[in-house]
């Protein structure tokens, strides 16, 4: 059973303005991109306690051949996706955009 997904509004810029870094790198590796992003969604609606939480406390979950994550909480019976930020650049980046 998968779980329903609520997505904080401000995540939308996040994929955004990393989807247009991409897009001037070159197709191929906006696609990439893509492609690995929704599998990391599709993942975490399908299982989302499998991944580890940050030291933030919220879940997080990697993608693997872009240095970005998604943070995320699980809420009863739905996921709440809060911020999908850079590995290693403002580590407090979209947390207070927790699901309150």
């Amino acid at each position: 059973m998968t779980m329903p997904i609520v997505r904080h509004p401000e995540l939308a810029a996040d994929i955004r303005d990393i989807a247009a870094y991409y897009a001037q790198v070159s197709q191929r590796v906006i696609q990439s991109f893509w492609a690995e992003l929704d599998l990391v969604l599709i993942s975490i609606q399908k299982n989302p306690r499998s991944n580890h939480f940050d030291s933030c406390g919220l879940r997080r979950a990697n993608l693997i051949k872009f240095p970005y994550h998604l943070l995320y909480e699980v809420d009863g019976d739905s996921v709440y996706l809060v911020v999908l930020r850079h590995d290693r650049r403002l580590p407090s980046y979209g947390l207070d955009r927790r699901n309150q």
